[in-house]
Formats: C-alpha cells, structure tokens, sequence
C-alpha cells in the first residue's frame, strides 16, 4: 500500500504550529460517503450538514412529485452521497480557510500517524 497525501493547516495566530495541526487526506473520503450529514456535524461543517440534509430531502420530494421510480430516488441519493465523498475534504479545507486556519503545507505518510510524525520531525 503506498502513501497518501495529507494537507496540514495550522492557526494562523498560533505561536506552536506543530501542536494544532489538523492533517487532512487528499483524494476520496469514505466516511463522508457513507455518513454525509454526521460526518459533516462530525466536523464542525454545520452549513454543510444543512445543505446535505436539504438536498437529500429535496431529491426524495421532487422524485416522489415527479414520480420516478424507487430505482432513479436511489440513484440520485447515491449520486448526492458520491459527491460528497469525493469533494468532502475539499470542503472540509474551505471551512477551515474561512474560519482563519492556514494551510501549512503537504505531508506524506502510509497512515494519518505517519503523516503527523514526519510533519512533526521537519520542523514544522
């Protein structure tokens, strides 16, 4: 298995940058395909949860007023759910961005521990 790729975002105000990282995987995010809403309150992405859970009642609305099949309703629910697995740790750095975290840099590692530990040893 090889390594992923974590960005690392720090305060901006923060006098040990190593101490508050938070390190966040690239790529496609399990959790937030399988749990939408919860892993976004999971997060802190209040806003997001909302949208995610409007979203998804607008699509079970609207199929059940169009009167799609149970098949298509699924369907666009997967595709709702797929969507946010692959943009939810892009949408996790937004946040973060917008509430004054600053991305430090990138980092690789075979697990999130690894990450942390070359991040660490660096130097920050």
């Amino acid at each position: 298995m090889g390594a992923k790729i974590y960005t690392v975002h720090t305060n901006g105000w923060s006098a040990a940058p190593g101490e508050d990282a938070i390190l966040i995987r690239e790529g496609f995010s399990l959790a937030a395909f399988l749990f939408g809403p919860l892993w976004a309150v999971w997060h802190s992405m209040w806003r997001t949860a909302m949208v995610l859970l409007f979203l998804a009642v607008a699509i079970i609305g609207g199929a059940m007023t169009a009167g799609l099949t149970d098949g298509a309703e699924l369907a666009l629910l997967l595709s709702l759910q797929a969507a946010t697995g692959i943009w939810g740790n892009d949408w996790r750095r937004h946040v973060l961005a917008r509430c004054g975290i600053l991305e430090r840099g990138v980092v690789a590692g075979r697990h999130l521990r690894d990450a942390e530990w070359r991040y660490l040893l660096r130097g920050s």
